[in-house]
């Protein structure tokens, strides 16, 4: 038999019996149940918030709306006036 041939061998078997271990712990070890404790939880009660006053985004009464006055240029290929 080629040495390499048996160096491949000797680290598949190596891995089989690794893989056979890991397989038997799972199996041997028992599961592990999440344990309930009891905590005691406080809950204080928060302060109020008070609304403190603001600028409204709404626009006043008296105030004049915007208007299409000002043209929009429209833009050439390439970029430049003709």
């Amino acid at each position: 038999m080629n040495r390499n041939v048996a160096i491949v061998i000797i680290i598949l078997v190596v891995v089989v019996i690794a893989g056979y271990l890991i397989w038997l712990r799972s199996k041997v070890q028992p599961p592990v149940s999440p344990q309930i404790t009891e905590e005691e939880v406080v809950v204080s009660p928060s302060p109020e918030v008070t609304p403190s006053p603001s600028a409204t985004p709404f626009a006043t009464p008296g105030a004049k709306e915007a208007t299409g006055s000002v043209k929009q240029k429209t833009s050439t290929p390439g970029g430049t006036a003709r």
